[in-house]
């Protein structure tokens, strides 16, 4: 794969959704993303109203932004020691333990020395405050995600089969920074919201989701 580089760096975005990044080299694995290759392909499914609006948005956001299509729980497209920033939001806890155990060796070998990732991750324990304060339940589920809809139709199965239902397999504490100081980086740090340790600009916005999540770097 050609690797384009913004200012001398190599700058990877996984799991990126409607979030595309300027600068970074953005990745999903929304199958949806290889409709891009197929000119007015969203006129044809809103018109006949086969996927949900927000499809065709990220169709074309794909086709605007050049997402591209990648499996973080699989073999990463990059040389070793070649990438200079790995940056993900709420994509990790939808990976279970073995496939987040691929991830983390792959990020590990994609990455400069001294390079970093940013993972930011939901915050269990912010879950855990709301449901005690407000005893909902069906709220508890829906922003936990550990539970979903089955899919239904025929776009909405396929996708499944492809990738899977979307749900968390994992959650994170601020105590997780023991068990990420166990893997082979260098040094791992939980941050603040809008703290970074990165010494140059990139377009993350990291106050992203800040009321529901906790901010993560590793350095290898």
């Amino acid at each position: 794969m050609k690797v384009p580089k913004v200012n001398n760096l190599v700058k990877i975005h996984l799991g990126c959704g409607m979030n595309a990044l300027d600068g970074f080299i953005n990745f999903d694995n929304n199958i949806f993303v290889f409709f891009k290759y197929v000119p007015h392909i969203e006129s044809f499914f809103d018109f006949f109203n086969f996927v949900p609006k927000w499809f065709c948005e990220f169709i074309s956001l794909a086709r605007q932004k050049n997402i591209r299509y990648c499996d973080a729980s699989k073999k990463l497209p990059f040389k070793d020691s070649s990438v200079d920033l790995i940056y993900s939001c709420h994509m990790l806890e939808h990976l279970d333990k073995d496939e987040s155990k691929t991830f983390f060796n792959e990020s590990y070998r994609v990455l400069k020395k001294n390079g970093v990732m940013r993972i930011v991750v939901p915050n269990f324990h912010k879950l855990i405050e709301q449901y005690k304060n407000d005893n909902d339940v069906e709220k508890f589920l829906r922003n936990s995600c550990l539970v979903g809809k089955k899919p239904k139709n025929i776009l909405k199965k396929l996708q499944y089969l492809l990738q899977g239902h979307g749900w968390h397999h994992q959650m994170f504490n601020e105590k997780s920074l023991t068990l990420f100081k166990k893997l082979k980086f260098s040094s791992v740090e939980l941050l603040d919201p809008g703290k970074t340790n990165l010494d140059y600009k990139t377009s993350i916005d990291y106050y992203e989701r800040d009321n529901e999540s906790l901010y993560f770097e590793f350095v290898k």
